[in-house]
């Protein structure tokens, strides 16, 4: 009977210890899916970002309102913003996503991404505080050297609100989604290896 016991305990002990490497590797391979969305999307705008430089120079050489100072403007602080934004990027994946790896340590990963999303949160602001309220500036002061009419100013005031909807969604579906699907997962690592 002892013997029977002993082999049942043995067997639940070696079922215990099956379950949770099967609930480690379904939370590294959750973990890993999240990070290379994360990953996927700073490098998309790695590779995005300095293709606009050309095509903003392109439009305003060939554009018949280039003499405008506006237009001037917005084609500098275009190539501006795509240039800040690949450094930006680079910045953002060689800091922290390249270094977060799910074989090691626990809590330097939590730091890892602790810091990434505060990077997320600041690079919000400045979306929303100043990066889109200078593009909306500069837009108004296009359309009023062109001395545009009721109908343009319409599709302007759509594009930009449109375009905030698209941001604030992408900020939520793709970093803040991802960001708390790594933390969570990182979370339950660290409960079961104290167990």
């Amino acid at each position: 009977m002892k013997n029977t016991w002993m082999v049942l305990d043995e067997q639940l002990k070696k079922n215990e210890m099956l379950n949770k490497r099967i609930v480690q590797e379904m939370l590294y391979k959750k973990s890993n899916k999240s990070l290379s969305w994360l990953i996927n999307m700073d490098l998309l705008g790695i590779i995005l970002l300095p293709l606009f430089i050309p095509l903003c120079i392109w439009l305003y050489k060939y554009s018949k309102f280039h003499y405008l100072l506006s237009s001037r403007i917005l084609v500098a602080v275009g190539v501006a913003t795509c240039i800040l934004g690949t450094i930006w990027s680079c910045y953002k994946v060689l800091k922290y996503l390249i270094k977060i790896d799910f074989s090691k340590s626990i809590s330097d990963n939590i730091n890892y991404v602790n810091s990434y999303n505060i990077l997320i949160k600041k690079e919000k602001i400045a979306s929303y505080c100043i990066v889109l309220p200078i593009y909306l500036a500069l837009a108004i002061f296009y359309y009023y050297e062109l001395k545009v009419n009721f109908s343009y100013w319409t599709f302007l005031i759509v594009v930009f609100l449109s375009l905030t909807v698209v941001i604030y969604w992408s900020y939520k579906k793709i970093y803040d989604a991802n960001i708390q699907s790594i933390k969570k997962s990182l979370d339950e690592l660290n409960e079961l290896k104290e167990e």
